[in-house]
């Protein structure tokens, strides 16, 4: 392995046993409830917080992991016997502050330039696709620079979309008003959001569960020819299995991985969303 270490954030949803696998560091992010505060991953397990979020009346509050903590992180890196930088890789800056605060603690390292953040653009496993890249070079012993450019390289052929099946977070949230919430809910409509370098907008509005899940199927279809595939779910891994087996043809040579999206996701979707993260064929190793 080179002296290359990996960085990212909990928000990348990488999963904890591929992370210990690739030596990713991941960095916690912040959910506060009332007066307790939990470290994503840490302190509250995706299901933990699926049944917190449950019966809880107000929604939570997420948080990217302060300045503090990145600095401990990265000089606790740096000072690993043959290290020589840390790539860190982050959900966007547009949607979070956790490239600024990795940024921030990167500048009061004795030596700023062996810390490289970079904006991913993406979230969860839009993320994470680029961070398990990066860890899985530098386990083959790849270049700083090698690995730098193929994650940058990497950053635009990344796709993720998913399926809302509730608004009543984002209503919660004051994303939308209760009188679009109440019809939504009265008409059964389910959203359908795209993510790509870092913009999140609505794509359709499909009437019915089973009808969203078929235009999201066929949204993954356009993506064309998938070298890694991600399924997320946000408390609903049966939906998530059920819509993997819809895909698994675009992916014919790959596992498809089916997952839990963590809090910050999940607080924003709600409960019973469905996501696909994906990297186009070609663009990984």
């Amino acid at each position: 392995m080179s002296g290359l270490r990996i960085a990212t954030d909990s928000t990348a949803d990488v999963p904890a046993g591929l992370a210990a696998d690739l030596q990713i560091v991941v960095v916690p992010c912040q959910v506060f409830w009332g007066e307790e505060v939990y470290r994503d991953g840490v302190d509250l397990a995706p299901q933990q917080f699926y049944e917190k979020l449950a019966r809880s009346v107000e929604l939570p509050k997420t948080s990217q992991p302060p300045v503090s903590r990145f600095v401990e992180t990265y000089h606790r890196l740096l000072e690993l016997e043959e290290s020589e930088a840390v790539i860190s890789i982050h959900v966007a800056g547009n949607l979070s502050g956790t490239v600024n605060a990795a940024w921030t603690a990167a500048q009061a390292q004795p030596d700023p330039s062996r810390v490289e953040v970079i904006d991913s653009g993406q979230i969860s496993m839009g993320i994470g696709w680029a961070v398990i890249r990066a860890a899985r070079m530098a386990q083959a012993g790849a270049t700083r620079d090698a690995i730098s450019r193929a994650v940058r390289e990497m950053l635009p052929n990344i796709r993720a979309a998913a399926m809302i099946d509730t608004l009543d977070n984002l209503y919660k949230g004051g994303r939308i008003s209760q009188v679009t919430a109440a019809l939504g809910t009265v008409l059964k409509v389910k959203p359908l959001i795209s993510v790509q370098e870092g913009h999140v907008r609505v794509t359709e509005r499909v009437r019915t569960r089973s009808r969203a899940l078929k235009r999201l199927a066929a949204i993954v279809q356009s993506w064309g020819p998938l070298a890694e595939v991600a399924v997320l779910h946000t408390g609903a891994e049966g939906l998530a299995r059920e819509f993997k087996a819809m895909i698994e043809d675009l992916a014919p040579y790959h596992e498809i991985m089916v997952e839990p999206a963590g809090p910050a996701l999940t607080t924003h979707l709600g409960l019973g969303a469905i996501g696909v993260c994906a990297v186009l064929a070609g663009e990984t190793q």
